[in-house]
């Protein structure tokens, strides 16, 4: 192999270059993603009212909360559950959104929403992102 290099050098010098060549479009054409993207896509919106049962959460808070989430832009989806004393709804955005905006919009669409009932705490509004799950 040495002597092989020795005697014909251009024949080396163009094979290294092809196969450079070869590794430079490899670089640029092969989607590699190392690092996903992991930003928070999902906001929830905690409300907590002791002592109510699941039918007056539903009926008091979260139908009340939906009419003014559901008309946020950029909403991919919206799951509400309610169960003793808490109701939660988790709003879902798409890859791209600002999430600041997001916040923004969803405390506007709550702050929107008619007086609570005697005893509801106020909602409480976090970001959750899909690599904690």
């Amino acid at each position: 192999m040495f002597r092989f290099a020795l005697e014909k050098p251009i024949v080396l010098l163009v094979g290294v270059l092809i196969i450079s060549l070869f590794g430079l479009a490899a670089v640029f054409r092969v989607p590699v993603q190392m690092v996903p993207d992991l930003d928070p896509r999902i906001i929830s919106v905690e409300t907590r009212w002791p002592g109510a049962t699941p039918q007056d959460m539903e009926q008091e808070i979260l139908l009340e909360q939906e009419e003014y989430l559901r008309s946020i832009t950029g909403l991919k989806r919206m799951y509400s559950t309610a169960s003793f004393g808490s109701a939660s709804i988790e709003l879902e955005f798409p890859f791209g959104t600002n999430i600041n905006e997001a916040f923004i919009l969803v405390n506007n669409a709550l702050s929107q929403v008619p007086d609570y009932p005697e005893n509801v705490d106020e909602p409480r509004v976090t970001a959750d992102s899909f690599s904690s799950n």
